[in-house]
């Protein structure tokens, strides 16, 4: 009775331990679900802006020209400081070059990407919450991998004539006379960004804690035994010391074994 009492009290404590930790993991987990959430949606607005201001590579005081260009559109400072701008997102044909059209086609469709994941995040209100993050954290990396390529096309369209006539001796790769904006610099950013924003929905897809029921046992104790501290406790079988229905009284020795009393012939009467 005495070990069972144990036993209860050690199964309380476990369970209520338990408990505990379930509820500040899930008050954890729940917190950084939502820093994911709101870095998401900064960086779906750092993909945007990214594709949309022309302010990838510019002039410098030692450039030919003044001007500055982005993925799609370039713009140039005319006599007086008037400013003349060209292309356009709907026309690929006023494009500068075949490299400034894949740039814009891979960061355009990295920024879709990162729209659908904000969208995606209803469906928290109707899916399991796993297969939520997960479908997130596929998207982010198509997102990565999109920004990741118009990085690294983009700056081979640099032989258009248009980027010379700014930039001086410029080539593939070679930026010349002009530098490096700012719009270029947050679009490299973005990459590490979405990657660790992918790498995160991955883990908190795969790491969610279960609670066990109340009712749950170890191990040890299910197989017969009293678990304290880590450590176990095997119960002691204790020879049985009684009278027998069919045999005479026994007396327990130390090795275990018992031997029987002589009865007295006293004791039988008819």
């Amino acid at each position: 009775m005495v070990a069972q009492t144990t036993v209860n009290m050690e199964v309380n404590q476990y369970t209520e331990t338990v408990k505990v930790f379930h509820t500040n993991y899930v008050r954890n987990y729940r917190a950084v679900g939502v820093m994911w959430g709101i870095f998401t949606i900064c960086f779906a607005l750092i993909n945007i802006v990214v594709f949309i201001y022309p302010q990838w590579i510019g002039d410098t005081r030692e450039s030919v020209g003044a001007g500055y260009f982005g993925l799609y559109e370039h713009c140039r400072i005319v006599t007086g400081g008037g400013l003349l701008c060209y292309g356009n997102f709907g026309d690929f044909t006023h494009i500068l070059s075949a490299a400034f059209k894949g740039a814009t086609f891979f960061i355009g469709f990295s920024a879709l990407l990162s729209l659908v994941t904000i969208v995606a995040m209803l469906l928290f209100f109707f899916m399991s919450t796993k297969i939520v993050f997960f479908i997130c954290g596929v998207l982010q990396l198509g997102s990565t991998i999109c920004m990741f390529l118009g990085c690294v096309i983009y700056p081979s369209g640099w032989t258009n004539e248009h980027v010379m006539a700014v930039c001086g001796n410029a080539g593939a790769y070679e930026i010349g006379k002009c530098g490096v904006r700012w719009s270029y610099i947050l679009a490299i950013l973005g990459i590490f960004d979405a990657m660790m924003l992918c790498i995160l929905a991955i883990v908190l897809a795969t790491r969610q804690a279960k609670l066990k029921p109340t009712g749950y046992t170890s191990k040890a104790y299910e197989n017969g035994y009293i678990e304290k501290n880590g450590h176990v406790i095997q119960p002691v079988m204790m020879p049985h010391d009684g009278y027998s229905d069919y045999s005479s009284p026994s007396e327990p020795i130390r090795n275990g074994t018992t031997k029987s009393k002589k009865r007295n012939r006293k004791d039988f009467t008819l």
